[in-house]
């Protein structure tokens, strides 16, 4: 197939996350499957020094203004798919963007989300969902789009070997842990230390890692100072990341909201068990799918305590039977499905007759254009999402 132009745009390119992760492994094989791709990175600076990627030096104090003058200098062409991960700056780019295509990426809920999506009719051709209940919403919300142009997105999972060699539980302390942003929002690390306290109630034994880096961080590192069954290790990736993972019994999550995250499909596929949240997310029926009862109500650390001590209860046959399932669970994110799936599905969109907007009244300036990303995060997040042209 030839190639077809295309523009990645998020927030960041280089730190830790999801979506970044994902742009990097874009950046690595895109040309490989026929798209010659660059990426423009907004809160990253304009000298990334990073091939084909542009940053536009944005902050916290930057406005929807200064971001749209700064986007308009960006090199782009008609004959080129926009790509939005996350639909992130759709809304005050669409009438810059010079694109032939304008596709969504979701790769996370947020509470209001349907609400915003509903905003973006007519500004999108085509969108993928990494989870099944967001490619519901997005086919809701953008009716427009239909079923021919929305499609599922697997996240990939590249794994060394099938199964955690643990030895029994019941010579030893139960191995938990906890991969992804240490952060009070969304990830809600603010409850970790109470679900240490419910464990120990239930006079658990376990270990407990962390892995990653985040803005509370040093917070969470300073709730569990002189407990020697807490281990941070930081951000690792590779083999150091792997070697980690690999041994832990069991991932837990204690947030608000989530897509699917990369790290849960990562740890089942090696045969980590997963205690969720049941959010409503696109890891609900994953979870499910091993057991019932390691998907607990949200905020209920007390509930996600008590999974994990059955957890110790149950037979090292019981343990094996539900890595084989997870296992099995996250079967089709293994290879590269993440890649195919994208590149085929820009090609489609690309192929049919576009229905996004490509022409623009002249803008009207608007308050919100000129309010720092900084305050509309934390007061008015749904100017992000409302279109100023």
């Amino acid at each position: 197939m030839s190639g077809i132009r295309v523009l990645h745009g998020f927030t960041f390119f280089r730190s830790l996350g999801g979506v970044e992760s994902m742009l990097r492994l874009h950046h690595r094989v895109d040309a490989s499957h026929g798209l010659d791709s660059t990426f423009c990175a907004y809160f990253e600076p304009r000298d990334i020094g990073i091939e084909r990627v542009v940053g536009l030096g944005l902050n916290a104090f930057s406005t929807i203004h200064t971001a749209r003058r700064k986007f308009s200098r960006v090199p782009t062409s008609p004959a080129e798919t926009i790509v939005y991960h996350n639909f992130w700056g759709m809304a005050f780019f669409a009438d810059l963007d010079r694109g032939s295509r304008r596709i969504g990426v979701l790769h996370t809920d947020t509470p209001g989300l349907d609400l915003w999506l509903r905003q973006l009719r007519g500004l999108v051709d085509g969108a993928l969902c990494v989870s099944r209940p967001l490619l519901d919403l997005v086919r809701r919300e953008l009716p427009e789009l239909g079923e021919d142009r929305t499609a599922w997105l697997p996240y990939p999972v590249a794994r060394e070997q099938t199964e955690a060699a643990q030895q029994p539980m019941a010579s030893r302390p139960i191995v938990l842990g906890f991969a992804g942003r240490l952060s009070f929002e969304q990830k809600r690390v603010d409850r970790f230390p109470l679900l240490i306290e419910a464990l120990d109630r239930l006079e658990v034994d376990f270990r407990f890692d962390f892995l990653g880096d985040g803005p509370q961080g040093t917070w969470l590192k300073r709730q569990f100072l002189n407990d020697r069954r807490v281990k941070f290790h930081g951000r690792l990736s590779g083999s150091d990341y792997w070697d980690v993972l690999r041994t832990w019994d069991a991932i837990v999550f204690v947030s608000d909201y989530e897509g699917l995250p990369i790290s849960l499909i990562e740890a089942m596929a090696v045969g980590v068990l997963p205690v969720m949240p049941s959010v409503g997310s696109g890891a609900d029926p994953y979870v499910r799918d091993v057991r019932e009862d390691l998907l607990y109500p949200p905020g209920k650390t007390d509930a996600a305590a008590a999974a994990i001590h059955a957890l110790t209860l149950a037979s090292q046959s019981e343990i094996q039977q539900l890595r084989r399932r997870a296992n099995s669970v996250v079967e089709p994110h293994l290879g590269d499905c993440y890649e195919r799936a994208f590149a085929q599905h820009v090609f489609h969109v690309s192929a049919l007759p576009r229905i996004s907007r490509s022409s623009f009244p002249p803008l009207t300036p608007r308050l919100r254009m000129f309010v720092p990303f900084g305050v509309l995060r934390r007061v008015w997040l749904g100017a992000l999402w409302k279109p100023v042209a």
